[in-house]
Order: C-alpha cells, then structure tokens, then sequence
C-alpha cells in the first residue's frame, strides 16, 4: 500500500512565480515553493522530453545499475528527488522497498501512479518534501539514492548529510550524484568555439540554470548550486566514508548538448566508452561535468 506525506501548505507550489525573478538560493518555504512549482509544471511531459535526451539517460542508467548493485532485496531505500518514479519502480522490480520523496507534488503524484501501474505500489510509499526533510524523516534506512543534480537544488546540502547521518543505518550505502564546477569536455570546447566563459560559468556561488532544454522549463530558471567533487563529498565526510568515485559527462558532451551529441552518434558511443572504462581514474574522475559518489556510512 502506498501512503503519501505532504510538506506543508506553504511550501511547494503556493507561490505564482513564472520562472522569472527566481527567489534567493537560501532554505525556506519561499525557494523550496518556486522550485516546485517549476517541476509540478513539467510532471506531465517530464518523461517525453527528458526521457528522450541519451545524455541524461545514460547518467541515469549508470546510477540506477550502481544502485542496484549496492542495495538489496528487502532493503529499505530512500530516494532523494524521485521525479516521476522510473527509479523508484526499477529498484521496487528488484524487492527493494523505497520511500520516493521529491518537493514537487506534481512529481510525487506521477510516480504514485506509476508505482500502482506497474503493480509494485506494495513497495514504494511517497513522500512530497524537499531533499533537506526527507533525509532526517522516517528512518532508518538501509540506504540512500539520488540521481540527477537533484542535490545541486537543495540550498542546505549540510542538513541533508546531517540528516542522513540520523536516518541511514551505520554500514548504510548512499549512491548519488552532483554538477561539478568544471567539466574537461567543456574546458576543451568551449574556447576552441569561442565561447571561453562557458567554460566557468558554473565556478560563481549559484547560477541560474534552466529546469529543461525544452518546452515550460526552458525559460523556467532556478539558482543551481555546483560543487566539486571534493567539496561535495567534504559535507559528507564526517559520517560518511567514500568508497568509490567515477566522472560522467567528462570526454562526452554534457546534457544540454545533447543535439551536438546526436548527431555526431558514433563518435561520441566510442567516447563513452572510453569514459566508461576510465572514469574513476584518479584524475578523470575529478573532471566531469557529473560525478557519481558511492559513500558508505561510518561504523564508528
């Protein structure tokens, strides 16, 4: 059975904002309320168009199959930012029970539905709050999921390792991924196209950054915090141990290009498999545009 928790009325959605003038990157009902709103826009063609972009579906298949490596039958999971529910349904395939929460309710309402339609509703309860309350709420868990830059959104990354170093079981697993600061493939191509301040755009304290290439959220900005990796496993560290580290998006074109990425299909599957192969190499792992972390949970 599925039981839904809702963040209060003030939160998510209760602000009419149209993706202009966007409120500071600071946690409260102000930010959390216009990023929803932002994302409750997009839940009825989010699939349709994110879906159909092979960069971010490569991301999202290579933290799913490290996810599905990492937890187990039986496992209790939560899911930081579960969109429309393609995870939360796959992990669910596997027995694992997942608690799939997002600050969008237009989000958690689609993989509700989901989850009845593929018949796993019995293991997948949904929660709509933001990354910040979820992580402290309704332990303990066996482990933690988020994919995407769902992190990168959430202006207090602190409370969420705070939070989950309450919630998540010691010997737990956390297998997430983050924006970087930099990315080798844009450092290479940007100056070469004459575009060099692309390059670095994302080194300022917050960038306002488009929620979709297309349709509502093209023109639907949200203040984007990015993080090294380093700075964002540091938050972790004092409770969380990392154990492995592997860069996307480095040698390949990040999500926004995936047009430039289609068509030139073939050269860009021989880098991907480069980068696959490569990835957690001590130096590249550091350089893509996003980064996949596998932390466990101190013992100690």
């Amino acid at each position: 059975m599925i039981t839904e928790r809702r963040a209060s009325s003030s939160s998510p959605s209760s602000h009419n904002r149209q993706g202009r003038n966007p409120p500071p990157f600071v946690p409260g009902a102000e930010f959390y309320s216009y990023l929803a709103q932002g994302y409750d826009q997009m839940a009825g063609t989010y699939d349709l168009v994110e879906g159909r972009n092979t960069i971010s579906e490569r991301v999202r298949r290579t933290t799913l199959q490290a996810a599905l490596g990492a937890f187990h039958r039986g496992d209790r999971i939560l899911e930081l930012g579960c969109g429309t529910g393609r995870d939360a349904v796959a992990m669910a395939r596997a027995g694992i029970r997942v608690v799939a929460t997002d600050v969008s309710r237009g989000m958690v309402e689609a993989t509700r539905l989901r989850a009845q339609e593929e018949g796993v509703g019995d293991l997948i309860t949904v929660q709509n709050l933001p990354a910040a309350t979820a992580a402290r709420e309704d332990g303990p868990f066996d482990g933690v999921y988020s994919n995407g830059a769902v992190l990168n959104l959430e202006p207090d990354l602190s409370s969420v390792a705070a939070g989950l170093t309450e919630s998540v079981r010691r010997g737990g697993t956390a297998v997430l991924t983050a924006a970087n600061r930099v990315s080798l493939f844009e450092l290479a191509v940007y100056p070469l196209a004459l575009r060099p301040r692309k390059a670095f755009r994302k080194l300022g304290s917050t960038v306002p950054i488009p929620i979709s290439r297309e349709g509502i959220g093209k023109k639907y900005v949200v203040p984007t915090r990015f993080l090294t990796p380093r700075e964002f496993c540091a938050i972790f560290a004092p409770h969380f141990d990392l154990q492995a580290l592997r860069a996307l998006q480095a040698i390949t074109p990040p999500w926004n290009l995936v047009d430039f990425a289609n068509r030139f299909r073939t050269a860009v599957l021989a880098l991907e498999r480069i980068e696959d192969r490569f990835g957690e190499n001590t130096f590249l792992r550091h350089l893509g545009a996003i980064y996949l972390t596998i932390l466990r949970r101190r013992e100690g």
